[in-house]
């Protein structure tokens, strides 16, 4: 029988089953295509990665992307959820400060900046997190950011009525905020949806059919409700996003759409800082969070940098036998 473990990592939080779940299998070099989507459908998570040596010399590792039902060319909470893994597992040598990991995708080359202090205890972790590295001296990780481009904005062809009949609310709520409905391009069609209350946003029932509905009539992918009115105080905005579209009713954190939103805020002058914390989700008690950093605040359209903090929840025998997996 062929063994593989499989571990299941919290992105975007560092409470276990907290953030957005990624499968991940560090080392995939022996599964066919097939039996990777396999997997993926037994995982029966957002995304399954898999880990392979990669085919340049410019790459530490080639990581392949799998929801429950195809091959997608990249997920930006899961290629962090293999970064943290590979970092876990003593895969990634890291330098006292920052480290930069390029990682092979069907996308392209992908490159992640992981913040880590040597020896650091958990008295001075300061808002980080201790990892203990296999084979290696531990410390603490402070971030691992993602590289992420804004391509583009456009008005909105969806009116506010439209939208807050569908999300279940008063139209009023997205009126009084003074900024207006607009789709940003980020890979995705985001469609940026303000809100005044953050009370609104936690307790509202999208009818999810009609929104992919109208989703699929003006070619918007995803859906991206916020507030600048936040449960946190270090947080410039709450949000919760959804993306039937894609086969996703509620993404719980999405680090496309932070930059997205960050991009959107920048340029309506509601934030002036290059570097913030977005919080997401529905359970208050356990949000995720998002840090994004701007490489020149003053240009809405500069590159960004996405993520934040990970953690292993789970960590799962998998076993192929003849063919037929074993999961334990």
């Amino acid at each position: 029988m062929q063994n593989l473990v499989m571990k299941h990592v919290d992105v975007f939080t560092t409470n276990p089953f907290g953030g957005n779940p990624a499968g991940v299998v560090t080392e995939a070099d022996s599964l066919s295509s097939e039996m990777m989507l396999a997997i993926a459908g037994e995982m029966n998570l957002s995304e399954t990665t898999f880990v392979t040596l990669p085919s340049t010399d410019e790459a530490l590792f080639r990581i392949r992307f799998f929801t429950p039902s195809e091959e997608v060319s990249l997920s930006g909470h899961a290629i962090i959820a293999s970064c943290y893994a590979l970092i876990e597992d003593g895969r990634i040598p890291l330098e006292d400060g920052m480290t930069k990991a390029i990682l092979e995708t069907k996308a392209g080359l992908i490159q992640l900046d992981i913040h880590f202090r040597r020896g650091a205890t958990a008295a001075s972790a300061n808002g980080g997190a201790v990892l203990a590295i296999s084979g290696a001296a531990g410390g603490v990780l402070e971030k691992i950011m993602l590289h992420q481009a804004v391509k583009a904005h456009r008005p909105s062809n969806i009116t506010a009525q439209e939208v807050a009949k569908i999300l279940g609310f008063d139209v009023a709520e997205i009126q009084r905020t003074g900024l207006p409905l607009e789709i940003i391009s980020t890979g995705f069609e985001q469609l940026m949806i303000p809100v005044l209350h953050k009370e609104t946003i936690r307790d509202m029932n999208p009818d999810l059919i009609k929104l992919g509905l109208i989703n699929r009539t003006y070619g918007i992918h995803t859906n991206h409700v916020f507030a600048v009115d936040t449960y946190s105080a270090d947080c410039v905005a709450y949000m919760r996003h959804f993306a039937p579209v894609l086969g996703m009713w509620e993404d719980p954190a999405s680090g496309t759409a932070a930059a997205g939103l960050v991009s959107y805020l920048l340029r309506h002058g509601v934030v002036t800082s290059g570097n913030m914390i977005i919080e997401q989700g529905k359970e208050i008690d356990n949000l995720a969070r998002i840090l994004v950093e701007t490489a020149d605040s003053e240009d809405p359209t500069a590159a960004m940098r996405i993520g934040g903090l990970a953690v292993t929840s789970i960590t799962r025998r998998i076993g192929i036998e003849n063919g037929a997996l074993v999961v334990s």
